[in-house]
């Protein structure tokens, strides 16, 4: 049964449920629940007890009201009088009322007078309950209507008024009862009428307010939302005005002579003017000289190309400098000075003063000249005061300071170098007249000279600042290096503005300090507009990598090829996005001159130095043979991806076309394809190649090579690498060992990896073994800073180069089972990079102990390790080195990451790569228990080995936006491509692959030095031919080459 409360009044008797307290659970009840079934109910009692509101921890009364339950007993009710009558008449009626009651005798009626407080009482008092009536009330209200009706009577009839009062007593009270009450509902029923229309008077009002006030909202933000509207066409038609002008301008300020541009994009990456000077000149000790330390400044290029309003520019190679007698004093802003930077802190002074100390002491010489030609000079920062009271006092004393220091470093450089080394620097310029050229008897460093530099900074130029200087061409196409003052005094921000923000707006980039856009065109509408500003707006832009990614025809090829012509580029790079697998036959067999027949226009542009072909396929079937008589072609580097043997006849007439082609990298010939005789044979045409990159020309299956075939050209090479190695090789008749011979002396880069292993690589047949590096001035391959050998050689080739490594400044070593033996010998000073595969242990724990024990710090700062065991050596120096990349691929036992991760070295860290089926979620959490160690660039890539498809990528990295102790946030880590094979690559930068190419597998041979880089960034080479699973979703066979390849400069980057 329910819990309930017995309440009573009188003979009423009313049941309520109690309540429950929430924190006490305590039942009781509300006196307002009582007040609803007995109004007026103030006071309980509990068998004749009255009963106390219940009260809190305070002893505060509840509110609302609480009485305490009692479930065995009745409550009473009491219920004051007043709250039963709720309706009183006046204090005069009632007087009035009780006196004419009390009369024994009675006169003529009087009139009952109701004064204006009892009725405004009534009024008040007016209910629409019904009126209660009290016994009292009644037996009053007969009295009074008896006496009111009744007039006076004699003494003498008392009796009988007092019998007939007696008996009509009850029916006239009850009748004036009644007639009260009727009289009283009147009342309240009018006062209730005239209340409910009030009130709905009342909302009807407020109602209609609300109606009005809506209205006027609505009104007021249809005027904002005009307001807004009518601004934004204004900011779009003034934005439209604004483009207008803007494109007037550009137009108005094109440039009238097409700049000239040569091989010195390549030649010289990075400025190649510099001196050394006294970090601190002012406490310089010659005396100790091995505790002083040297900084080196670059200087800046400026001269008279860098004066727009000249009228003649330079038209040599040369700084046009004005002599000391000239009449003329040469303006401090086209006269050569010092770039605006802090320099950078040499390493090693004394090597570097051997190798460099000559070159360094003539451009002293020469930098010494202009500071006292000139007025002025603008030395570096570190050689500059914070504190001068105006401009030119401050340059004055600047000057001083400068001359001062490049006085010291002459003088310290004349009596460490002897007078032969001296001479062999520069001439003496005291006898020089006007118009002798400064540079006349000084030796231009080379680009090998310029990539090795780096390797004697203390201070590595990470963020590629290169002094605060840009790259520029003359009208003549010389390279020069220049502050950013005379950057803009040659190309003016406002010429381009309009072009960069088209380059912007199609998601491209703009590296300003080598003039080179990178972007991707998506409509022939985009590529119209881009190519037309490109050849209107753009003179700086000397670099483009374009890529083409919608269904284009041959008309947007001629047009591109058109826009090209008109333009200032010299860096050309195609990108079609076509595979072989997608290239469908009957485009092959239409007749005409073909779909990408324009294309061959590139090769009669003479502004063009540097042309690649990316997902370019089938050339030779989709275009027509160039006739004999077709001008030569001025191109001096030639790059194409995926060759197939109907390519061979129009590679080999491009090559013709091009005999000055300095640097050549040809890609992969598929499984099943013919072989390229005719591009062979125009290889060995080339009397200027200096750079060659074969990869995998030839199925190593059936492939017999002709030993008069010159694959590798008939000159000595400065590059060269070659994968696959399908030509013979040991003995007289190695093709390869007489390629690396007649290179032995200039080789810079050397790659070679082997699948066939017919026979030996055999390099000392080159040269008779030296006793001894005493004197190693007649020794081969002394400007190696590339090296991978991944590839069987002789006893007396491995000897020979164990002898060598020790004097060489490699910069990046690769090494396998067969030759892991030269790891004992390399030099840890300059070496930055290195890349092991298939070693083992026992092999390696020599070299773990002799990083870690090295008296000079290694400075390697890239590392792929393939297929090798974990060890306590790997984990020890893993936490040392403070590596910026890091590669694990398929390691040796089950337990190699729990070893590796919770020690690795993450102060620089930046990229880290490992296996995706082989990284768990406890590895993951190791990761994320580090995160404070994290850099800010710091990515995890998870290599996934199969192809991913649109979207996959995202699909295996569910992970969220804010990390957590467990897990890594989702921008830490990438799923990523990576091309497994048994014959992995050496290169830790390759194959990792971003998934937004959706899947389409593109190879990058990151194999050329970017112009900008130094070298101890070096390119880690890729050397792997991959060979596929089965792909069901585009056919794809067993064993298939990947149908596309993508060539690009070194970025400095694994």
């Amino acid at each position: 049964m329910t819990p309930h409360q017995r309440f009573q009044h009188d003979e009423r008797v009313e049941l309520l449920p109690p309540r429950k307290d929430k924190t006490t659970d305590e039942l009781y009840i509300r006196e307002k629940d009582v007040q609803r079934v007995f109004p007026g109910a103030t006071l309980f009692k509990v068998n004749g007890v009255v009963l106390y509101y219940l009260e809190d921890e305070n002893e505060e009364e509840y509110e609302p009201k609480r009485i305490g339950y009692y479930p065995d007993d009745v409550i009473e009710v009491v219920i004051p009088v007043l709250a039963l009558t709720p309706t009183t008449p006046p204090a005069d009626l009632s007087g009035r009322i009780m006196a004419q009651t009390g009369r024994r005798n009675f006169g003529p009626p009087t009139p009952m007078v109701l004064s204006t407080e009892g009725v405004e009482f009534l009024m008040s008092n007016l209910s629409l309950r019904p009126y209660p009536v009290h016994p009292s009330t009644l037996a009053r209200s007969a009295t009074y209507s008896l006496e009111r009706s009744t007039p006076s009577l004699p003494s003498s009839s008392t009796a009988i008024a007092r019998q007939i009062v007696s008996t009509i007593r009850p029916m006239a009270a009850l009748s004036a009862i009644a007639t009260d009450i009727t009289h009283i509902q009147q009342q309240i029923t009018q006062s209730t009428d005239q209340q409910s229309a009030h009130h709905q008077q009342l909302l009807e009002q407020l109602v209609q307010l609300l109606k009005e006030q809506a209205a006027s909202k609505r009104r007021d933000e249809q005027l904002l939302r005009e307001q807004s509207e009518s601004k934004l066409r204004e900011e779009q038609i003034l934005a439209k005005q604004q483009e207008t002008v803007d494109r007037l301008t550009v137009a108005q300020q094109h440039i009238e002579a097409i700049l000239v541009q040569n091989y010195e994009l390549h030649e010289y990456p990075i400025p190649r003017l510099f001196v050394i000077l006294p970090d601190a000149y002012e406490r310089w000790d010659p005396r100790n000289f091995m505790t002083e330390r040297f900084r080196l400044f670059f200087l800046c290029e400026c001269g008279d190309h860098c004066n727009p309003s000249t009228g003649s520019r330079t038209t040599s190679g040369q700084l046009a400098i004005a002599a000391a007698d000239s009449s003329t004093c040469v303006s401090v802003r086209n006269s050569i000075h010092l770039a605006n930077h802090d320099g950078y802190e040499l390493s090693r002074p004394t090597e570097f003063f051997d190798r460099y100390g000559p070159y360094v002491l003539g451009m002293l010489r020469i930098l010494k000249h202009c500071l006292a030609v000139a007025a002025v000079a603008a030395p570096a920062v570190a050689l500059a005061e914070s504190g001068v009271k105006d401009a030119m006092d401050g340059v004055k004393s600047i000057s001083e300071r400068t001359i001062m220091a490049v006085d010291m470093s002459i003088d310290f450089l004349e009596q460490k170098l002897d007078k032969n080394a001296a001479g062999e620097g520069i001439s003496e310029t005291k006898a020089a007249s006007p118009e002798e050229d400064m540079f006349s008897g000084l030796a231009a460093l080379e680009g090998a000279d310029l990539r090795r530099l780096d390797t004697f900074l203390r201070k590595k130029d990470a963020d590629k600042i290169l002094g605060n200087l840009y790259r520029i061409t003359t009208e003549a196409g010389h390279v020069k290096w220049v502050c950013l003052h005379h950057y803009r005094q040659v190309y003016r921000e406002t010429a381009m503005a309009s072009f960069l923000q088209c380059v912007e707006t199609n998601g491209g980039k703009y590296d300003a300090q080598i003039g080179k856009v990178t972007i991707t065109l998506k409509s022939s509408i985009a590529a119209k507009d881009f190519f037309s500003r490109l050849s209107t707006q753009a003179p700086a832009v000397t670099g483009l990598r374009v890529t083409l990614d919608w269904s284009f025809g041959s008309a947007d090829l001629a047009m591109l090829v058109d826009k090209i012509a008109q333009s200032n580029i010299c860096d050309f790079e195609l990108d079609l996005q076509e595979t072989p697998e997608q290239t469908p036959i009957p485009s092959l067999m239409r007749p005409g001159k073909g779909r990408y027949h324009s294309l061959l226009g590139l090769l009669s542009n003479t502004k063009i130095k540097h042309l690649a072909f990316v997902g370019v396929c089938f050339i030779g079937p989709r275009t027509s043979s160039l006739p004999k008589s077709h001008r030569l072609s001025l191109i001096q580097s030639f790059q194409y991806g995926m060759i197939n043997g109907f390519d061979d006849t129009r590679l080999a007439e491009i090559i013709s076309l091009c005999p000055g082609l300095v640097d050549v990298k040809l890609g992969a010939i598929p499984y099943g394809s013919h072989n390229i005789p005719k591009v062979d044979r125009a290889l060995a045409s080339l009397s200027n190649l200096k750079i060659l990159h074969r990869y995998y020309l030839y199925d190593d299956r059936n492939v017999e090579i002709k030993d008069s075939t010159a694959p590798y050209g008939t000159v000595a090479l400065r590059e060269l690498m070659d994968l696959g190695m399908a030509y013979p090789t040991g003995g007289p008749t190695g093709l390869l060992e007489a390629a690396i011979q007649r290179s032995a002396a200039t080789l810079e880069v050397l790659i070679l990896l082997s699948e066939t292993y017919r026979r030996f690589l055999d390099l000392a047949q080159i040269c008779d073994m030296p006793l001894s590096t005493t004197h190693i001035s007649g020794l081969p391959f002394l400007r190696l800073t590339h090296l991978e050998l991944f590839v069987d050689m002789t006893a007396d080739s491995l000897d020979l180069m164990a002898l060598l490594l020790p004097s060489l400044s490699l910069i990046h070593l690769g090494v396998d089972e067969d030759t892991c033996s030269l790891l004992s010998k390399v030099s840890l000073v300059s070496l930055r990079s290195l890349c092991v595969r298939n070693v083992e242990n026992a092999f390696l724990e020599p070299f773990y102990h002799r990083v870690l024990s090295s008296s000079t710090s290694c400075q390697i700062q890239k590392l792929r390790l393939h297929k090798v065991a974990t060890s306590q050596g790997l984990a020890n120096i893993l936490s040392e080195l403070p590596l910026r990349r890091m590669h694990l691929s398929d390691s040796k036992g089950e337990n190699v990451l729990e070893m590796v991760l919770p020690r690795l070295n993450l102060s620089q860290l930046q990229v880290l790569i490992v296996d995706y089926h082989k990284f768990s979620p406890e590895m993951e959490a190791v990761l994320a228990s580090r995160s404070t160690e994290f850099t800010d660039e710091f990515v995890l890539q998870l290599a996934h080995e199969n192809k991913l498809k649109t979207g996959e990528a995202e699909t295996l990295n569910p992970r969220k936006t804010q990390g957590t102790l467990k897990r890594l946030p989702r921008n830490r880590i990438r799923i990523s491509l990576i091309i497994s094979s048994t014959t992995i690559s050496s290169s830790p930068r390759f194959p990792v692959h971003d998934p937004k190419l959706h899947g389409q597998v593109v190879y990058e041979l990151n194999l050329l030095r970017h112009r900008q880089e130094f070298s101890n960034n070096s390119c880690d080479y890729q050397l792997e031919k991959p060979k596929f699973k089965a792909n069901q979703s585009n056919g794809q066979k067993p064993g298939n080459l990947p149908s596309q390849f993508r060539f690009a400069t070194f970025s400095g980057d694994f």
